[in-house]
């Protein structure tokens, strides 16, 4: 590791970390702000406290790549300000070795962003849902309403109708998560262990020799545990990258609707991929040879304007998956497929191509 690639790793590594830290603490200090309103309706100081907390991680998840782009613009309008950019490339440095320890040090709060995604966001997402639906919004936890529930061999799909009755479809799976039998019943009610189904569709899955078999049972009886008191609606942010892949693959399989599993699967190898382009976009916007303040500073305030407009972009884009007018892996790329594209022309452009 030569002296130069130390430096700019660590220079560069050290801002994105105070831009992460600047953007958690303004982001934590406005949601203070606009939740300090409830206080005593509900919430309490120690609530809030631990609700602005606990949505840290959610926040580092979700404003990863704008981070880097901004600390790598930051990083880079320095050097341009101070003739670095200047004599390096005098010196004869070219962009892949500048780019180098930029894109290493990008990956590695990547790879902590993944991380977040894994194991943080699954233990503090469920606990964050519950202060803000029970204590800010004053709605009752989500005890009965649609549900999926799954033990190793079964999946239940429930969506409440009226008097402790639900729409249920059941799902039976082998060891190897292919599906061997799929109910749908208009009515059911939980009672004394066990599922009560009125006028159940059976269906079995089809093979080279048969096409799919469905035969109606107007009673049937299905002894299990899983009943609507047993977990919520599982949230695809709570759920880690080999299990959202095995859900989404159950379900579609069973032709369930699975887009906001297939969408959060997805962009949690986007993510950590944005990060990495980002660098090539601060680098494409602010390496200048010159030291002139208003040069330096354009290249940085486009990088922010751009940063902004990733995340906006990729929340419209996670609303239309929502309401199924987007194919959730389209709305997951797409964003980052964008600024690659972006990336690539303006680098080429400055290099003269």
């Amino acid at each position: 590791m030569t002296v130069l690639f130390r430096w700019m790793f660590l220079s560069s590594l050290s801002r994105m970390f105070a831009v992460t830290m600047a953007i958690v603490a303004l982001f934590m200090l406005a949601e203070s702000i606009d939740k300090m309103r409830y206080i005593g309706d509900g919430l309490t100081l120690p609530l809030l406290a631990e609700y602005v907390l606990l949505k840290a991680p959610f926040m580092v998840s979700d404003f990863m790549p704008v981070v880097i782009l901004i600390a790598v613009a930051i990083h880079l309008t320095d050097m341009s300000h101070h003739h670095e950019m200047a004599a390096l490339r005098a010196a004869g440095i070219a962009m892949p070795i500048m780019l180098k320890p930029l894109l290493l040090a990008a990956t590695c709060l990547a790879l902590l962003t993944f991380a977040f995604g894994e194991w943080v966001e699954p233990t503090t997402n469920p606990r964050l849902s519950y202060i803000e639906r029970v204590h800010i919004s004053q709605k009752q936890a989500p005890v009965q309403g649609e549900q999926w529930l799954r033990d190793e061999q079964m999946f239940l799909h429930l969506s409440p109708l009226t008097h402790d009755y639900f729409a249920l479809t059941i799902l039976k799976v082998n060891a190897n998560s292919q599906w061997l039998q799929r109910i749908d019943a208009a009515k059911a009610h939980y009672e004394a262990g066990a599922w009560h189904l009125e006028h159940a569709y059976i269906s079995l899955p089809a093979n080279q020799q048969t096409a799919l078999h469905t035969r109606e049972q107007s009673n049937m009886r299905i002894v299990t545990s899983l009943n609507p008191a047993t977990v919520a609606t599982p949230d695809p942010r709570n759920m880690q990258w080999l299990e959202l892949y095995d859900f989404a693959q159950d379900l579609a399989d069973a032709g369930l609707e699975s887009q906001s599993y297939v969408y959060q699967f997805n962009r949690k190898m986007a993510v950590p991929i944005a990060c990495l382009i980002m660098v090539l976009l601060a680098y494409s916007l602010c390496e200048n040879m010159g030291s002139r303040i208003a040069a330096n500073s354009k290249g940085l305030m486009v990088a922010i304007v751009l940063g902004i407009a990733f995340y906006i972009f990729g929340m419209l884009l996670g609303m239309m998956v929502d309401h199924e007018r987007l194919p959730a892996m389209y709305a997951a790329w797409l964003p980052s497929i964008f600024f690659l594209g972006l990336s690539g022309y303006l680098l080429l452009k400055k290099e003269g191509y």
